[in-house]
């Protein structure tokens, strides 16, 4: 009696998965040609037969990430993040539905502040402020 409610409880468990479609994140990656390192890589959430895009990742030449952040309805969304080909941060900024939007920040190399930037419908707008590798500030820029 006991074998038979086993058997009839992996038979339900297994009935009940052939319903359920298995979600995975599928990658897609690009190459460098004299490197074998990757170039691009797109990442899709998977669900049966349907996939959509949801990150993509750059990478420079020597391998360190480039460029990182999400992707929604096929579209640039929310926070990316640049760095420069030693891995420091390069630089911050949002997108909406795929333009740039709000505030932003590009580094020097150094960690110190290069430009304070803002965008509004992906064109820059506001007080832009430039700064030398010390964090002096060099110029100021005003945008429409």
């Amino acid at each position: 009696m006991k074998k038979l409610l086993i058997i009839i409880a992996l038979a339900l468990v297994f009935v009940a998965c052939q319903d359920k479609k298995v979600r995975h994140v599928q990658k897609v990656a690009y190459y460098y040609a004299e490197t074998d390192l990757p170039w691009v890589i797109y990442y899709y959430d998977v669900v049966g037969t349907d996939s959509t895009w949801v990150e993509e990742k750059w990478y420079h030449e020597n391998g360190v990430l480039s460029l990182e952040g999400k992707i929604v309805d096929n579209e640039r969304e929310g926070e990316f993040k640049g760095y420069y080909p030693s891995g420091e941060l390069m630089s911050v900024g949002k997108f909406v539905k795929g333009k740039r939007e709000g505030k932003g920040k590009i580094y020097h190399e150094n960690g110190m502040v290069n430009t304070e930037n803002e965008y509004r419908d992906g064109k820059p707008y506001g007080i832009w402020k430039f700064y030398d590798e010390e964090g002096n500030l060099v110029s100021v820029r005003e945008f429409e």
